[in-house]
């Protein structure tokens, strides 16, 4: 059986060629075993490093001021992320979340921006963290989510919307989501 070269298997992989690493790929089924180790191995280091860029953006933010709707330094970073590493990032950003790791502040800061992204690739993953924000001990962050979902606009979220209507004990929030709910109500009889 043959071998092929990295760089002949990158051409044709939908992987980047880092993560197929720098040996040669083997193509024998007893080498398998070993080549799949190796590639577990590569995609657990390039996950550690995203969780460790993602907690740096994190910590760095927390001294930062944000204005409604106005880029900053950390949105920048956030999206870049996204787009450079999407659902790797987008886990290691639910992680923090929803584990309440981050300041309230700074998770609603991102949660925003969440539903702002254009960013086709990551858009499910993107509206299931806005839509369990929904559900985090924080007011901050749960309006966060949901101006989130209300700039994301996708209908997918109504059955998550009205449960945390009836759970929602803050008056003013509570009516926030109701708000987005009517808006995504109506974006799915447009469709």
């Amino acid at each position: 059986m043959s071998q092929k070269s990295v760089s002949e298997l990158a051409v044709s992989s939908p992987w980047p060629a880092e993560t197929l690493g720098s040996a040669v790929l083997p193509l024998q089924e007893d080498n398998q075993t070993e080549w799949l180790e190796k590639s577990a191995a590569i995609q657990q280091d390039r996950h550690e490093k995203i969780r460790q860029k993602t907690a740096a953006l994190f910590a760095a933010a927390t001294d930062q001021r944000f204005e409604d709707g106005m880029e900053s330094e950390f949105s920048n970073e956030l999206v870049a992320l996204v787009e450079e590493h999407g659902d790797a990032a987008v886990q290691a950003i639910a992680h923090l979340i929803i584990s309440e790791i981050v300041s309230a502040e700074v998770a609603a800061e991102a949660l925003r921006w969440f539903g702002r992204m254009d960013h086709m690739p990551t858009h499910n993953a993107r509206l299931w963290l806005l839509e369990r924000s929904l559900f985090c001990s924080s007011a901050q962050v749960r309006d966060g989510a949901a101006l989130g979902l209300a700039a994301m606009d996708d209908p997918h979220a109504i059955a998550y919307l009205k449960q945390a209507i009836q759970r929602e004990k803050h008056p003013a929030l509570r009516e926030d989501l109701k708000q987005v709910l009517t808006q995504l109500e109506t974006t799915e009889q447009c469709r």
